[in-house]
């Protein structure tokens, strides 16, 4: 089972960031990802960082890891927009990209606020996923050089974003099955919340997509635990990777003891 670093941006500064992204390349995490949220109101805290310029940080001054955004949110990027920053940040680390793309949260959730506060309120769930589907169709025909025209979304042919590199491995961020069902039709894995009803997503997902199909579970890093939590039961449900998140202030030095401890595993 892989294990990936998630940076909560949150009251962090990019040195730090840096710092702790640095640490999970020397050792044996597979990605470091970080958050699409420009607020720290979402989650109570003074500031965030924006995703993009920290991963180009992380991306160039890291020669190992995969980077990648956990996940963009589709009410606030064109995928023009979305496009040009993703294969900007693959000049800087070819082959080492990753794109984790949600459908925004719901209005109930505490990270509606942002949007909120800027008139843009997040759409009904059958919006919002039929707005990631139409993201996903035109991204990848953005990357291929075509127009896109959809109910939500259009982009006009040769838009000129993107320098030919091809089209990263797409994940979705998905906590029902209705976006489950979304990845699994239009992405190349999916990136689920812990629940009570774990073992029967990951199973929907595996049934629908098969054995190739990468399906992450979102948890914390156990900085008290050797591999920063027990994979066992992870393993067993045919999960293939943990994206474990942490914030600031960075345990720098149990990161690096858990990073050694995956590296002697693998």
């Amino acid at each position: 089972m892989k294990t990936d670093l998630v940076l909560a941006p949150f009251d962090a500064s990019l040195p730090d960031l840096l710092d702790v992204a640095r640490v999970a390349d020397a050792g044996g995490f597979d990605t470091v990802w970080t958050y699409d949220h420009f607020s720290g109101l979402v989650n109570a805290q003074r500031w965030s960082r924006d995703p993009f310029v920290t991963l180009g940080a992380i991306a160039a001054t890291t020669d190992r890891i995969n980077v990648g955004v956990l996940v963009a949110n589709v009410n606030n990027r064109h995928p023009a927009q979305l496009a040009c920053a993703v294969n900007s940040l693959q000049s800087l680390a070819p082959g080492r990209v990753r794109l984790g793309i949600g459908a925004g949260a719901s209005r109930r959730s505490q990270w509606s606020g942002e949007f909120t506060a800027i008139g843009r309120p997040p759409a009904d769930g059958p919006t919002r996923r039929a707005v990631l589907i139409e993201t996903l169709g035109a991204l990848s025909a953005l990357w291929s050089g075509a127009g896109f025209a959809g109910e939500h979304i259009t982009a006009a042919a040769s838009m000129a974003v993107t320098d030919g590199a091809p089209l990263p491995p797409i994940i979705v961020g998905a906590s029902g099955l209705g976006t489950i069902e979304v990845a699994c039709d239009h992405a190349d894995g999916v990136n689920l919340l812990p629940g009570d009803d774990l073992v029967d997503r990951v199973a929907f997902a595996r049934a629908r997509r098969g054995a190739a199909f990468d399906i992450s579970v979102f948890d914390t890093l156990d900085i008290d635990h050797q591999v920063g939590g027990e994979p066992a039961p992870l393993a067993a449900l045919g999960i293939d990777r943990r994206t474990l998140f942490v914030g600031s202030p960075f345990a720098l030095g149990e990161i690096e003891q858990i990073g050694d401890a995956l590296t002697r595993a693998t």
